[in-house]
């Protein structure tokens, strides 16, 4: 499975009773011109964490990022190749979009590295079918979630569209 390398970015914001640390993928430079959106944030660093090394249990997932997310996989599904291939295989039932920071998706997959699901039906996938898993997390011992390349292009566009709206 192709590797998505992209960085995650942390920031401190005010958010009226203090400054707190997020994370987010928009870069620096896109974030000092554009500002951050809301829906930018993927996660709010808990007080007290390590500045320099993050454990999973120390950032709380953003709702609106979430959403964010789910909405444009929803739109975006059919452009993903990888998906496309795995619902030609697999003919009828479901096709699972998991995280690509998934080791081994030939073997049992962790449900927190599973994205979110579509409905195939005659090796096509049915528009409209994804669902979203809501055991899938953000941040785990293996990392940021990485997407498929097709639907990070289009994350980020989507981003970028609001900072700029």
């Amino acid at each position: 499975m192709a590797r998505n390398n992209r960085q995650v970015f942390r920031y401190q914001v005010n958010f009226g009773g203090g400054e707190r640390d997020v994370i987010s993928l928009l870069e620096p430079d896109w974030v000092f011109r554009c500002g951050l959106n809301p829906e930018a944030v993927m996660a709010v660093v808990c007080e007290g964490a390590d500045r320099d090394i993050l454990a999973p249990t120390d950032v709380q997932e953003n709702g609106p990022f979430l959403r964010l997310l789910s909405r444009v996989i929803f739109e975006n599904i059919d452009q993903c190749a990888s998906l496309r291939r795995e619902a030609e295989i697999q003919g009828s039932g479901h096709v699972f979009l998991l995280d690509e920071r998934t080791p081994d998706p030939g073997g049992r997959v962790n449900p927190v590295d599973i994205i979110g699901a579509i409905e195939v039906i005659n090796g096509k996938p049915i528009a409209g079918s994804y669902q979203h898993n809501p055991r899938h997390r953000l941040f785990t011992a293996a990392g940021w979630f990485r997407l498929p390349s097709e639907i990070e292009a289009a994350l980020i566009s989507r981003l970028r569209a609001r900072a700029e709206g």
